[in-house]
């Protein structure tokens, strides 16, 4: 999926940044929430949350990241792979205009369907149970960075869940053998312990 990206960013000097109509996120156009009391914010890996810079992410990452960046969209992703629940999976942030908007886990092909069915129980855990949306959903948010990338024959599998008011979370294969989770917008709410390793989902 490093190779999709590298792609993406090339691709961003021509693409549009068009959002789909619907429940599909614009995140062009996505506002900085301002938590309440009845809100939670999402907080993702070692404290990041949505909207915060590229340094700052750097900052709470610790670790050597690589950047690429063109125009309003830029990445920032570690060299090596990260551990997410009893896996391991390469990770990509996504920024429009230097704030966080898109996070990506992509766990290749080396994976099983019972390690597909034991993250989606493990995210069933954190964020309720799943609905199974039509792949449009996931196509409208990723033609928003690169237009054509992802086809309806391309994705199968398709899990969603809402988090708090509105991060989408979104657990998917996209080849043979591959799967991706991505989470996508504003805030989150994380659910009790259960009986599945949760630790960075």
């Amino acid at each position: 999926m490093r190779k999709f990206f590298c792609i993406l960013l090339c691709a961003m000097m021509i693409a549009g940044c068009a959002a789909a109509d619907g429940v599909i996120p614009n995140l062009r156009e996505s506002a900085t929430v301002t938590p309440d009391a009845q809100t939670t914010v999402f907080s993702f890996r070692g404290g990041v949350q949505w909207n915060m810079s590229r340094a700052q992410v750097q900052a709470l990452e610790g670790g050597q990241l690589t950047e690429r960046a063109q125009e309003y969209w830029s990445i920032l992703y570690p060299l090596t792979p990260v551990e997410v629940s009893k896996f391991t999976a390469d990770l990509v942030y996504m920024f429009y205009n230097d704030q966080l908007k898109m996070i990506s886990y992509d766990f290749g092909t080396g994976g099983t369907e019972s390690d597909f069915l034991y993250l989606t129980g493990a995210l069933d855990s954190v964020y309720g149970e799943h609905t199974e949306p039509d792949a449009s959903a996931i196509i409208g948010v990723m033609d928003q960075i690169y237009p054509g990338y992802y086809t309806a024959e391309k994705l199968s599998n398709c899990r969603a869940w809402t988090a708090g008011e509105d991060t989408l979370v979104y657990l998917y294969y996209y080849g043979t053998n591959a799967y991706a989770i991505l989470y996508v917008c504003a805030q989150s709410t994380t659910g009790g312990q259960s009986g599945y390793v949760t630790n960075g989902l």
